[in-house]
């Protein structure tokens, strides 16, 4: 039995070393711990009995891991490996002679690989045991891992060296004699904690592994991420290949499924694989579809098949190909074919090797690299890149999938909300896969997706199928997941994902593959004239206010039948006069539409300040639409400048006042959020005001006309009335206080607006 400093010891690592979680845990205090640790006291037995079952004791492994959320065997257990990487990380700095950041994730990435390789081939991984007779750590450490990555990387038959694949001396640069105290203390630190990744083996739970080291890349690959590359949660990555998987045919199943060979089967590829999370989950999947389908006997053997001949990876980063290797390892497979090129090369070396798996691939499963811009000779061999001077890379990889995949082939990919919804390049990308492609399937993802990367970019995973023989048009389900199974929080200065038990994903799953009624989602088919790809959007409506929206032979007005979109634009910085009338968002009463107004110095005029408004003109702000800043411009501001960040509908066959309030109905402001964009400021474009339907027919105007009429006639009796009243007050005033004027306190009623909390954007 452990003594009890060891115990509190070995309890304090599981906690990442922080007392105050260790101590809440076992139901004491952090000083209590102190005293155990130091051997001044020791703990009731109770105490020392829950300890050491907190750090000692066993369980059914395969249990927990069907239940993690009930059971903190497994939490503890990711906890010593990640104590593992954070030692291996703290002994770098003490003692190894390597010194770049660069130089120091080779060597972890190398090392980590070779443990967990040997542990999943039956063996303890590295540890004291590997020393014989007198050799040194140095040489046994170099000798084992060099002996396990030239298992792994070894050049398969009829391969040539330069396909892209790392060799040896790319991967591994081994220890020199000064580095011995260090390698020393690495054998120590992996033999402490080798039998939590031999628990996590045997429990199935690989993939726990791989998100304690895929965390320590997510914070050590500044470069990557400005390069556009964000490592994927993994419950995105799960629900992704299970949606590529069912999107599949049953024959292309059936065929990657065939454990007496795979020739007939199609390729499976990842052109952006990062780390490899897409290739590691879809060969859990499709292994454990074989088990279950066959014997283990014939999944193994399958296996060794499947990954070595048909799943491809290729990353463009040296080092985000060597960590696609480990995490292939980490899950046992050997022999992965994972090239180093740039998937979107037409030329070269590089663009041969891409050639090669064109018509090829049954499934692309990828996170592909947002917002890099390509020009000149990159873009002129794509169709997207013609006519253009750049494209983003988002939309030449999407067409590159097209070239890849083979006919009946599926695309389970994540984009960048603006191929789905921004116009332009973007536009013209829908378009042209329209015509290639079905659209199975849009799911909606929120932004905390890849807010532990630091990105909050709204981003969907999108499912398209190559069109085969002929082209049929089919419904495209839309699902937006507003819970995807983890929060993100900061702590100590670092974004962190945090369990949890809400997630829509399963039931977007389920009503996708049609195994439940569609109630959260929706079938929409998409053609030609709809513009917009985003779940939000259409799923944006409840099914009462769809119909009216969507019925082409309704009755009910569009804003486009009763007004125009007027833009008429001046810099009020070069006018003659001194000052100027200034409308923006937060002048326009949300409650009364009543639209209040600055005076501004013209010099000082804000750079948004550029629209020209006329009175009786109806202001609709773009941003932040649902909150109803909708207001009438009335006679004295008649001249003046307002936002950009308004639309400005200028009325032809209703009263203004009329459609004010016709915008401001739960109807309008239904679609005004179906139609925003962006997450920061979401906002919709002034065009899609004009088709924006309202709760009123052609033979109702008339009627709603007379009351708006009657309701400026009442505002105008009060209007007079108040002022009266205003001035009567103000004789009292100067007579009892010799005051010149008074109640300058006193807003007039149609400045009455206060300023709103909602920034006014352009």
């Amino acid at each position: 039995m452990k003594a009890i400093p060891t115990l509190v010891a070995r309890l304090l690592e599981l906690y990442g070393g922080s007392a105050e979680q260790a101590a809440g845990a076992l139901g004491t205090s952090p000083a209590s711990l102190s005293r155990w640790r130091s051997g001044q006291s020791r703990p009731r037995k109770q105490l020392e009995n829950r300890m050491r079952e907190m750090v000692e004791g066993s369980g059914d492994l395969v249990a927990m891991a069907e239940r993690p959320d009930k059971d903190s065997r497994l939490e503890r257990l990711e906890a010593a490996i990640s104590g593992t990487i954070h030692a291996l990380r703290e002994e770098f700095h003490r003692t190894a002679s390597v010194s770049t950041r660069q130089e120091v994730l080779d060597t972890v990435a190398a090392l980590f690989f070779a443990h967990v390789t040997s542990i999943d081939s039956g063996g303890r991984g590295i540890g004291q045991h590997l020393k014989l007779g007198r050799a040194t750590a140095v040489k046994t450490l170099n000798d084992f891992v060099v002996g396990a990555l030239t298992q792994h990387l070894a050049l398969r038959k009829g391969e040539s060296s330069n396909g892209g694949r790392l060799t040896l001396d790319r991967f591994f640069a081994p220890l020199s004699e000064s580095d011995e105290r260090f390698a020393e203390q690495i054998l120590g630190i992996f033999e402490r904690d080798a039998g939590a990744f031999q628990d996590l083996h045997k429990a199935g739970r690989d993939d726990l592994i791989n998100e304690v080291f895929s965390r320590f890349m997510s914070t050590s690959f500044v470069d990557e991420k400005e390069m556009g590359q964000y490592l994927t949660p993994t419950e995105i990555v799960r629900f992704m290949v299970e949606v590529g998987f069912h999107a599949l045919n049953s024959d292309a199943r059936d065929r990657i499924l065939q454990p007496s060979g795979t020739g007939a089967a199609g390729i499976i590829l990842d052109p952006s694989c990062g780390v490899g999370s897409f290739l590691a989950e879809i060969i859990r999947r499709c292994h454990s579809a074989v088990r279950e389908r066959h014997s283990a006997r014939k999944a193994a053997h399958w296996l060794q098949r499947f990954v070595e001949n048909r799943v491809v990876g290729i990353d463009k980063s040296e080092r985000m190909t060597r960590l696609a290797m480990i995490n292939l390892g980490l899950f046992g497979a050997a022999g992965a074919n994972v090239r180093l090129a740039n998937g979107l090369a037409r030329v070269g070396e590089e663009g041969e090797a891409n050639a090669s798996f064109e018509g090829r691939v049954e499934l692309i499963l990828t996170n592909p690299p947002f917002g890099a811009t390509y020009s000149g000779a990159d873009i002129t061999s794509f169709a997207m890149g013609h006519g253009r001077s750049k494209a983003e890379s988002e939309v030449l990889f999407l067409e590159r999938y097209l070239d890849w995949v083979a006919p009946g082939g599926v695309i389970v990919s994540v984009v960048p909300d603006s191929v789905l919804v921004n116009r332009g390049a973007f536009s013209d990308l829908r378009a042209w896969l329209k015509d290639r492609c079905s659209i199975e399937a849009v799911f909606s993802l929120p932004p905390v997706t890849f807010g532990a990367a630091g990105t909050s970019t709204k981003t969907s995973v999108l499912v398209l199928r190559k069109h085969d023989k002929v082209a049929a048009a089919a419904a495209t389900y839309f699902g937006e997941a507003r819970d995807v199974g983890f929060d993100v929080v900061t702590r100590s200065g670092q974004r962190r994902r945090v369990r949890s038990a809400r997630t829509d994903l399963p039931v977007l799953l389920e009503e996708f593959r049609g195994l439940r009624p569609i109630r959260f989602g929706r079938r929409s088919v998409l053609t030609s004239l709809s513009e917009r790809w985003d779940a939000a959007f259409q799923v944006g409506l409840p099914d009462n206010i769809a119909s009216l929206v969507e019925n082409r032979e309704a009755t009910l007005l569009k804003v486009a039948d009763v007004a125009a979109l007027v833009d008429e634009r001046t810099d009020p910085r070069r006018g003659r006069s001194r000052e100027f009338d200034y409308v923006e968002i937060s002048d326009v009463d949300t409650r009364t539409a009543l639209v209040g107004h600055k005076r501004i110095l013209r010099a000082d005029a804000p750079s948004r300040a550029r629209k020209v408004v006329q009175a009786g003109d109806v202001l609709v702000s773009t941003v932040r639409p649902e909150r109803g800043a909708i207001g009438l411009i009335p006679a004295r501001l008649d001249g003046a400048i307002c936002s950009t960040g308004f639309a400005v509908l200028r009325c032809s066959a209703i009263h203004p006042l009329a459609l004010v309030w016709l915008l401001k109905t739960e109807l309008v402001r239904k679609q005004m959020i179906r139609n925003n964009i962006g997450i920061a400021y979401p906002a919709i474009s002034e065009v899609t005001c004009l088709d924006l339907v309202l709760p009123v027919t052609r033979a109702e105007l008339a009627s709603l006309s007379e009351a708006a009429d009657e309701l400026v006639k009442v505002q105008e009796t009060f209007e007079g009335v108040h002022t009266k009243f205003r001035a009567k007050v103000e004789s009292f005033d100067r007579a009892v206080a010799g005051l010149a004027s008074g109640l300058c306190q006193f807003p007039d009623i149609i400045d009455a607006a206060k300023p709103g909390t909602i920034p006014d954007v352009a």
